[in-house]
């Protein structure tokens, strides 16, 4: 860390500022549990306590600006947006495969791209992924998930 990016984290305090008032604007809680602005709020919290900690360890930081290359190299680039391209597919791959299919093909692509090849690490977080997550929104929590056009 540098104190080249105290500014940043002074950029995403204010962020965490602005968003944390609109948020602050909607139903806290309502009479069914938490409302809708209650996971936002929340966010914006853990947002601007991150951002404190970052304006904090820059103005201790001696370093002025940061060394070496400031890009992030090739390869950090490409699986950078095979996980944006992914997430892009898994919103409509929810309609048609359903959640635990499209979350399971979302995992399995997600994997590959940052490099699993042990065939239990892959085979355990695809099924926390897919059939985990599910287990906990759709039965635990009682969210309506979509099934897809199979049903899954």
């Amino acid at each position: 860390m540098t104190r080249a990016h105290a500014p940043l984290g002074l950029a995403l305090l204010a962020l965490a500022a602005w968003l944390g008032w609109h948020a602050s604007r909607l139903t806290y809680y309502s009479s069914l549990g938490p409302g809708p602005g209650f996971f936002p709020l929340w966010l914006c919290i853990a947002l601007a306590a991150l951002a404190a900690s970052i304006v904090a360890s820059a103005l201790r930081s001696r370093e002025q600006v940061p060394g070496g290359d400031f890009a992030p190299p090739r390869a950090g680039i490409a699986r950078l947006l095979v996980v944006v391209c992914a997430l892009g597919a898994l919103v409509p791959g929810l309609e048609v495969l359903g959640f635990r299919l499209a979350m399971a093909a979302f995992c399995v692509v997600l994997l590959l791209a940052l490099g699993c090849r042990s065939p239990l690490q892959f085979a355990i977080a695809t099924a926390a992924g897919s059939l985990g997550a599910h287990a906990l929104f759709a039965d635990a929590l009682g969210v309506a998930l979509p099934a897809g056009r199979l049903g899954f």
